[in-house]
């Protein structure tokens, strides 16, 4: 099981003894599962039961099916409904007189309505129809998934070579928080000696309150931490990009403590490179299902 992008492309070409059948689906990132079917209108009974179908195999993404499909023979009967047609003609017929609208009702309006046609069936064509275009959608997302596994792959190795680097920004940090006693002494030596006092006691006090403030061996732990549970869950769960994105945070927020206890630039500068990183982690992150 690896991770899965929501970028993605399938297409298929086929036919049976009912008809000829194109399909091209691609998907694009979106926060939900968001679907939109373009199929003859005289299909479009199937087009929940294809969106579900979809639902189950993607998860999540923007995705846009186009299916050309053709009868091989007149097996659908179109069949008016009268009273719609009846119904549209005294509603526009209406707006045109209540707002002065000019021009003439045409054809070409009614058949704006996709409910003043039904369709006929023969035999069991609706049934058998249905199957094999669930068939043909099936496969094309099958194999449109199979391209969003692979740029999963490519997306999960750069997020892992990050947080490689990232660790490595963690352990420069654990490096430099060494002397943080010694720091703050020579700072508030200092100032003291610019005020001309001398106040040995007070400084070494002084000192130590701020280095007990500034540790950051907690913030190091849950760093490294954060960063076992993010390779375990890009290499174990499924649908799993927006546990990421909230992982994302948690790092984000521990660099961000590290550098409001820290007065060291070193430190400063290892938080500003570690934060470009998670971001750049944020924005593959949010690529995947």
């Amino acid at each position: 099981m690896t991770a899965k992008s929501m970028t993605g492309y399938g297409k298929i070409m086929t036919g049976n003894e009912l008809c000829d059948i194109k399909v091209e689906m691609k998907s694009v990132n979106s926060r939900y599962f968001d679907c939109n079917v373009r199929m003859p209108r005289l299909f479009n009974f199937m087009e929940m039961s294809l969106k579900n179908v979809l639902k189950d195999i993607l998860v999540r993404g923007k995705v846009d099916v186009n299916i050309d499909l053709k009868l091989k023979k007149q097996q659908y009967r179109p069949v008016l409904r009268q009273d719609a047609v009846e119904s549209y003609l005294n509603v526009l017929t209406e707006l045109k007189e209540k707002f002065g609208v000019h021009g003439k009702i045409s054809l070409e309006h009614l058949l704006n309505f996709n409910d003043i046609l039904e369709t006929e069936e023969t035999d069991d064509l609706g049934q058998r129809l249905s199957e094999f275009v669930i068939e043909c959608i099936k496969k094309c997302a099958a194999e449109l998934d199979e391209m969003r596994t692979l740029e999963g792959k490519n997306l999960a190795d750069d997020i892992k070579s990050r947080l490689d680097t990232i660790s490595g920004i963690a352990a420069d940090i654990d490096k430099n928080r060494e002397g943080v006693y010694e720091y703050w002494r020579e700072k508030f030596a200092k100032r003291m000696a610019d005020f001309g006092v001398d106040a040995e006691e007070k400084i070494v006090q002084e000192a130590a309150v701020m280095a007990e403030k500034a540790d950051i061996s907690e913030e190091i732990t849950r760093i490294a931490s954060h960063g076992e549970q993010f390779r375990r869950i890009i290499d174990t769960e499924h649908e799993n990009g927006k546990k990421l994105d909230f992982m994302c945070q948690e790092l984000n927020r521990e660099f961000n403590t590290i550098g409001s206890k820290s007065g060291k630039t070193a430190i400063i500068n290892n938080v500003v490179q570690a934060k470009s990183e998670i971001e750049k982690i944020r924005e593959q992150v949010q690529n995947l299902v």
